[in-house]
């Protein structure tokens, strides 16, 4: 009898915590980065909290150039709340010119170039904002020089 106590316990306080958890606040944020007009492949997108949201969520975009965003897992949405946008877009990596310090285990491998402007690499230099609310979001990021 104990043992069955215990156990409609434990899973009454499980049920709780998942009631006022991560998943309750979480919204559906899928959308589209261009640059100039185009769609850009393969941009990490990550949204970083101002107030509100207590966690990042990321997504990486598809050759339209559209993205899901995950928090706690690939696709789950954002948490409710306002965010700082970075994209960060660049080709792929390529051997180092003469004169460039490379990373790796030979030293002779530098990342990509940037694909769009580096100031969206960063959410202080990116100017770039979003606000999750409750249900599903769409966000468009048109860049430009």
């Amino acid at each position: 009898m104990r043992d069955k106590f215990c156990f409609v316990l434990a899973m009454a306080f499980y049920s709780s915590c998942l009631g006022c958890g991560g998943s309750a606040k979480l919204a559906a944020v899928s959308g589209r980065v261009t640059y100039n007009g185009k769609p850009v492949e393969k941009a990490d997108v990550s949204f970083t909290p101002v107030e509100g949201a207590s966690r990042a969520a990321t997504g990486l975009t598809h050759t339209d150039g559209r993205f899901t965003l995950g928090t706690f897992g690939s696709g789950d949405g954002a948490l409710i709340g306002k965010y700082r946008v970075s994209i960060v877009a660049v080709g792929p990596s390529r051997k180092a010119k003469p004169g460039e310090t490379g990373t790796g285990i030979s030293g002779d491998i530098v990342p990509g170039d940037p694909l769009i402007p580096p100031k969206y690499f960063a959410p202080d230099t990116s100017g770039l904002t979003f606000e999750v609310k409750r249900g599903s979001n769409w966000a468009n990021f048109e860049l430009t020089d």
